[in-house]
Parts: C-alpha cells; sequence; structure tokens
C-alpha cells in the first residue's frame, strides 16, 4: 500500500502525519493507541504497532498435502528457520509411526524446538529460543570453531594409524548443520521483526543477506571435512598403507588450508582490509600448494588412493573466496580509513 501523506505541524515543535484508515482497520489500531517509529539505516521510519510480533506465530502443516515424509521434514525445517513458535503437524486420518518418528527426528535436529504435545492425529513442537540471546555473529564464531576442530581431527587421522578421533567429525557435522538453521531462523526473524534486529546483531538487510550465505559456506566446508574423514575411514578399512612423503605432503595442505580457513573467518567477524588481504593471499598460497601435492604425487605413485583427499582441501579452500567477498562487502559498508561512504 503506497500513499503520499503531506506533513502537518502540531504546536510550535512537531510535525504529524496521519495513518491511512484501512492500515489502522488491518492493524487493528484504536484511538490511544501507542506506535513506535523505529530509523532504519538508510534513514527510513518504520512504524511498529506496540505489542505487534509479540504474538507466537504458528504454522499448520497438512500430512496429506505434503507429499511424502521426507518433504514433510523439509517444511518442518522450513517453517522453523521462517521463525514459527509452534509447528504443528496434523493429518485428516490417523498418522502413521514412520510418518511420528519422522516429525519427532527432524525436530530433534532443531536447536531450541521441542514436542510439546502428541496424539494420534497430529504432533505440536514449540520452539523456546529468546532470539535476543544468540547474535549471529556469536553464532558463525561457534561454526568456526567447530570447523577447525574437525580439520584438526583429520589432520592427525592422515597417516591413518589412528581414525578414532574421525567419530567426532561426525558429530561436529550434526552441530554444525544445527547451528546453521538456527542462523538462518536468526536472520529471518530479524527481517520480520526489525525491532529485534539489533539485538541479534543485524544491522541491515544487506548484512543478513551476506551472513547467510556465509552461514551455508561454512554448512558446506563443514560437509567437505566430513567427506575426507570418511574417505580416510574407507582406506582404513580397505587396509590401505599411507606413504610417509604423502602424508607429510597432505599434512603441509591441510596446514595452510586450515590457516586460510581461520583468517579467512577472522576477517568476516572483524572486517579489515590487512586481515582481508592476508586471508586472499593465504587462500591462493593453499591452492597453489594444492597443485603442488598434486604434482608431488605423480612421482611417488600415491596419486590414485590421495588424489581425492588433495581436491577435497582444494575445494574447501576454494569456498574461502565467497566469505573474503562477503568481508569486503562488509568492510565497506561504513567509513574506514579504506573508504569514505555517503548515504
Amino acid at each position: 500500500m503506497d500513499e503520499l501523506r503531506k506533513i502537518q505541524r502540531v504546536g510550535d515543535f512537531s510535525f504529524s502525519v496521519s495513518i491511512p484508515k484501512e492500515y489502522a482497520r488491518r492493524m487493528n489500531l484504536k484511538l490511544g493507541d501507542s506506535v513506535l517509529f523505529r530509523e532504519e539505516v538508510d534513514g527510513t521510519l518504520r512504524l511498529i504497532p506496540a505489542g505487534r510480533g509479540k504474538e507466537a506465530a504458528r504454522a499448520v502443516i497438512r500430512v496429506e498435502q505434503a507429499g511424502g515424509d521426507e518433504m514433510l521434514a523439509k517444511l518442518v525445517i522450513g517453517a522453523y528457520a521462517l521463525g514459527f513458535d509452534t509447528i504443528e503437524v496434523v493429518g485428516k486420518e490417523p498418522l502413521g509411526q514412520k510418518t511420528v518418528d519422522k516429525v519427532v527426528e527432524t525436530v530433534r535436529r532443531l536447536r531450541g524446538l521441542e514436542v510439546v504435545e502428541s496424539d494420534d492425529r497430529r504432533v505440536v513442537s514449540q520452539s523456546f529460543i529468546d532470539p535476543t540471546r544468540f547474535p549471529v555473529d556469536y553464532l558463525i564464531k561457534r561454526l568456526q570453531i567447530l570447523v577447525s576442530q574437525s580439520l584438526d581431527h583429520v589432520m592427525d587421522s592422515l597417516d591413518l594409524r589412528q581414525t578414532g578421533k574421525l567419530n567426532e567429525v561426525g558429530r561436529a557435522q550434526e552441530e554444525i548443520e544445527e547451528l546453521y538453521w538456527l542462523i538462518l531462523r536468526q536472520l529471518l526473524v530479524a527481517l520480520n521483526r526489525r525491532e529485534l534486529a539489533s539485538e541479534i546483531g543485524i544491522e541491515s538487510p544487506l548484512h543478513a543477506s551476506g551472513d547467510r550465505v556465509s552461514a551455508k559456506t561454512l554448512d558446506e566446508i563443514g560437509g567437505i571435512i566430513q567427506d575426507i574423514a570418511e574417505e580416510l575411514v574407507r582406506l582404513r578399512g580397505l587396509g590401505t598403507k599411507m606413504n610417509p612423503k604423502v602424508v607429510t605432503s597432505l599434512q603441509r595442505l591441510a596446514r595452510k588450508t586450515r590457516e586460510a580457513f581461520n583468517t579467512t573467518v577472522e576477517s568476516l567477524l572483524t572486517p579489515d582490509i590487512r586481515l582481508i588481504g592476508k586471508s586472499s593471499a593465504l587462500v591462493e598460497e593453499a591452492m597453489q600448494l594444492e597443485k603442488q601435492v598434486t604434482e608431488e604425487m605423480l612421482t611417488t605413485g600415491g596419486l590414485g588412493y590421495t588424489r581425492v583427499l588433495v581436491s577435497y582441501f582444494g575445494q574447501l579452500a576454494r569456498y574461502c573466496n565467497i566469505i573474503i567477498e562477503i568481508s569486503s562487502h562488509r568492510l565497506l559498508r561504513k567509513t574506514s580509513r579504506v573508504a569514505a561512504v555517503q548515504q
């Protein structure tokens, strides 16, 4: 709804603009009600009826329309990510045990969401998360820690002598996925309830879009590390004996990749031109080292069983470039010694 309204003078020091009648009716605004005006980063004013957004939002998903249990699980996750406080899965006919188990399993994968009611025709889950307690940068930092720890476990297992720590990689990936969906939920809540955006750590919609891509990139990187762990377990199961020279080269590549990754995430959380430049240089070094190690594999005869590992580390380094691009954009949103920004 777009309407042009003129500014009126009220007394000597104030101005007023009337609220369209249709809007007031839809928002159930009455004479004497309070409204909040919030200034956005682009200079616009946002009008928020007092108390709006405090009501619990509910999503009702109809099983017979979902198209199967797998799609039903995706819809539950989507409702969680969109910020619904209550998610109700209902059916015209009694729900099968397989369907109930799938819903419960999905709910358990979503942080802060719990099943609060269940019978033969519905499963109701409720979110108990206070969005203001989980700033997005804090969650991204937690993702960095989990990914870095997983890289450490992989590095300790490259010689295939001890692979017990690789079990931790799978558990860490489960938490990484939980955090990704929580970050997505936080971002969409910030966009839908702008009065909470600053407390969640979102300065503008542009900030939110970059954080969403960064979180998804970290999730993908975690998946790559899990692929490395599974490949190492497979090689050990085949009785593969790793050439010590190959192990040394892989460890060198893994250390460089880990350094590039950690520096890249730090440049996102603390945008600084020197840190961004260092990240770019480290990523380039990691990709060059990938080529060098591949050439070494050709001369040692270890290419067949290690090329896939080398490729995974190179892929991880390339993903860092996505985050570096977002860090550069974040740096340019505010005036700094690098650039003067005029709105």
